[in-house]
Formats: structure tokens, sequence, C-alpha cells
């Protein structure tokens, strides 16, 4: 019984990890061929860069939620939110979470679940996820122009990454227990 109960965490870990890595790594191959230059796929980029999209959906989101807290915030090129005459932040590729989203979409589509309850936490967790980058951003700008110290001498990448990590591992947690409810419901007569 315990050989079957291993080999299905194997499966299941290898099926994470594969899908992982196909995400992670096909994202950061997907950035190659949409950056001007080298092998370039011009019509990936212009119709289907969702990379560039994500990246607009911080920044936009960012610039909102700053002109919500009062400070006056514009986007001064495709990867950078300024605050009027002060500080700026750039939303390098490596600060976009891609990671982070990547191993979320693998958790929920390698368990076994119904659609519905997939994509509802599929959406929710990525939301929850990309929330956390903008509140990252909005949090870098007003640090940056008040010059606040870094948070336990880490710097924010490996802080942000660490949080994200942590709320990932929360809404696993989260995730498992409900599909645990669910799971039992039907197997109920």
């Amino acid at each position: 019984m315990v050989s079957i109960a291993k080999n299905a965490f194997l499966k299941y870990a290898a099926k994470l990890l594969i899908l992982y890595l196909v995400l992670d790594y096909g994202t950061t191959i997907f950035i190659g061929i949409t950056a001007p230059g080298g092998y370039y796929v011009e019509w990936l980029d212009k119709y289907f860069n969702y990379v560039s999209w994500l990246r607009n959906l911080i920044l936009s989101c960012s610039k909102y939620l700053m002109h919500l807290l009062g400070y006056d915030t514009y986007l001064a090129s495709p990867i950078l939110i300024r605050i009027k005459h002060g500080a700026g932040v750039q939303l390098v590729y490596s600060c976009l979470g891609y990671g982070v989203l990547s191993f979320w979409i693998a958790f929920v589509v390698v368990n076994q679940a119904k659609l519905s309850f997939k994509l509802k936490w599929l959406f929710g967790g990525l939301a929850v996820i990309i929330f956390s980058n903008i509140l990252r951003v909005c949090i870098l700008l007003i640090a940056l122009q008040k010059r606040l110290y870094k948070p336990f001498s880490i710097d924010h990448h490996t802080f942000y990454n660490i949080v994200a990590y942590l709320i990932v591992i929360a809404m696993m947690f989260i995730f498992l227990k409900q599909l645990k409810k669910q799971q039992a419901t039907l197997s109920s007569p």
C-alpha cells in the first residue's frame, strides 16, 4: 500500500515539476522571441505578447493605486513607473513574477478536481499573486520616495519572492483543504 501511495506522489510531483518548467522556461523563451534582436517573431510580439500585457497590467494598476494613495505618478516608459518629480521603479522581466505565476498554474492544473473548481482557484490565485506584485511596486515607489530602508537588509526581489511564495503556500493549503471537502462531497452517497 505504501508503494502505491509513493508511486502516486512521485507521479504527481513529476507532473507538477514538468508543467512548472514548461511554463517558466517557456515564458523565458517567449520573452526571447518577442524582444527585437536575435530571433524575433514580430507577430507574436504584436498580437500575443502576454508578458507585455502582464507588465502593463501591473504598472497601470500600480499607477491607479498610487493615485488613490494621493501620489501623482506616470508611466515614463513601458517598463518604468515614476512619481512626478520623484522616485521611479523599473519593472524588468525578473520583476514580473512569472515564476510564481507558473508554479501556481502548474499546481492547480495537476490536481484532480472539477473544471469549475480549478478555474475558480486558478484565476483567483493569479489575481492574488498579481495584486501582491502591484502592492510591491507601490510600496517600493513610496519607500524610494521617502528614502526608507529595506526590511532585514534584503533586496526587494528576494523579499518579494519570500512573501509571494508564502502567499502561494497559504493558498495551496486552502486549495487542498477545499479540494478534500469537494472530493468527500462527491464520494458520499
